[in-house]
């Protein structure tokens, strides 16, 4: 159905697509930033500045520069926000500005805002938590609590912009966007709304720097290398990444311009363990399974896969087999890369840049280039040379928590 006028997929439903992304990640803002630094294979893990990191085995952190968003802050009166408002907002109006979003293009009671975020607003209550310790409570300024909840940054974007839809601020570990995209899809369909802001954002602290240390979970080499032999753990990254979705009847209707149709979506949990992967991928094979059938596409119908491995031992291993057993034999001949290498684990935020990594390259960019991976443990299709690979017409996005949350999105060019 690739290229298709239809407004409705095989089944009835309401066909989905992206017409706005934008992103704040480690290379800075903008969702070309995130693209053009991953299609060249540029890494942005480097020691950390912003904390004393030295009690750590693992030393580097893959954070956001925070200069290079020195003017947005300002214009934008954010400079007072917490980072995670800062970064969210930021990506937003980006995606927005895609969009072709004017005071006029959607009722304010149909803008509906589906954030996800594994660690919401950590670094705020740790900052409370700070004065608390050094000083007393009372000089804690009592509307910083407000911000430590979870939906303080979904609530945020809906007062910035006014709008008054189905506002939702969703923590399901590393694989909530996925989740968000399943709420989004189900809430277009059913008329619920006429456009989502979907996305995700999470930051590292020094408490959860230090924390991930001390669990055994972060690289004591200072490298992230996913499917790599020698790996030893990934390295923290953060940032925030926002879309833009309405029914393709609705793009189509005010021309908008539509970035790619989010074609299949697919969520499950393995139900095996907290601290671990199920070891066969089980919860991952589910989630891509249903992505699949979602869209209406065989396994080999699949041109890139934007994984969600990040060089641990466990979800490797488990990301692998659960490819294997969704894909068979296109597990090992499709083009596959993990951006966690260049943008180490930004937790729910590495949910939607392998969203957008899929939408650049249905989009005719460069594929994201697989480095650190120089003694392959499995047989795969690693990316080394983006611009040598086939035409993307299919995508696909993977993410897997520890705790067992999983999920996948296929895009497709249109």
């Amino acid at each position: 159905m690739t290229g298709s006028t239809r407004m409705t997929d095989e089944t009835g439903q309401q066909r989905v697509v992206i017409t706005g992304m934008g992103a704040v990640s480690p290379y800075g803002a903008g969702a070309p930033a995130l693209l053009g630094a991953l299609a060249e294979g540029r890494s942005a893990i480097r020691p950390i500045e912003d904390f004393d990191a030295s009690g750590c085995t693992c030393t580097h952190g893959a954070r956001v520069p925070h200069g290079s968003l020195t003017a947005l802050t300002g214009s934008n009166n954010l400079r007072r926000a917490p980072r995670g408002t800062q970064y969210t907002m930021i990506a937003t109006e980006e995606a927005l500005r895609a969009a072709g979003y004017g005071p006029s293009t959607w009722s304010a009671e149909r803008v509906g805002v589906f954030l996800g975020t594994y660690r919401a607003m950590a670094e705020v209550s740790q900052d409370i938590w700070h004065r608390i310790i050094t000083s007393e409570p009372r000089f804690v300024q009592p509307l910083l609590f407000q911000e430590t909840v979870t939906n303080a940054v979904a609530s945020a974007l809906s007062i910035h912009w006014g709008w008054r839809g189905t506002n939702y601020a969703i923590s399901a570990g590393n694989a909530c966007g996925f989740q968000v995209l399943a709420l989004a899809a189900h809430a277009l369909r059913s008329g619920r709304a006429d456009a989502i802001i979907a996305g995700t954002f999470d930051l590292f602290t020094a408490a959860t720097h230090y924390d991930m240390n001390d669990i055994g979970v972060l690289s004591d080499s200072n490298v992230s290398r996913p499917f790599d032999s020698r790996r030893d753990g990934f390295i923290m990254g953060e940032g925030a990444a926002v879309v833009v979705l309405e029914t393709l009847a609705s793009a189509r209707a005010r021309g908008a311009t539509i970035l790619a149709e989010l074609a299949g979506l697919g969520v499950a949990h393995d139900g095996h363990g907290f601290a671990t992967h199920h070891p066969e991928g089980r919860g991952l094979a589910s989630a891509l399974s249903q992505a699949l059938r979602d869209a209406g596409l065989a396994p080999n119908e699949v041109d890139y896969v934007a994984a969600a491995s990040n060089s641990t031992q466990s979800l490797d291993r488990a990301e692998v087999t659960a490819l294997r057993t969704a894909l068979g034999s296109a597990a090992g001949s499709v083009p596959l890369s993990s951006l966690k290498a260049l943008t180490g684990e930004a937790e729910s935020a590495s949910d939607m840049f392998n969203l957008l990594a899929c939408i650049g390259a249905v989009r005719g960019g460069g594929l994201p280039v697989q480095v650190g991976t120089e003694q392959p443990e499995f047989e795969l299709n690693l990316v080394r040379q983006p611009q040598a690979q086939r035409p993307v017409r299919a995508a696909l996005a993977s993410s897997y928590s520890f705790g067992g949350n999983a999920g996948a999105a296929l895009v497709r060019a249109l």
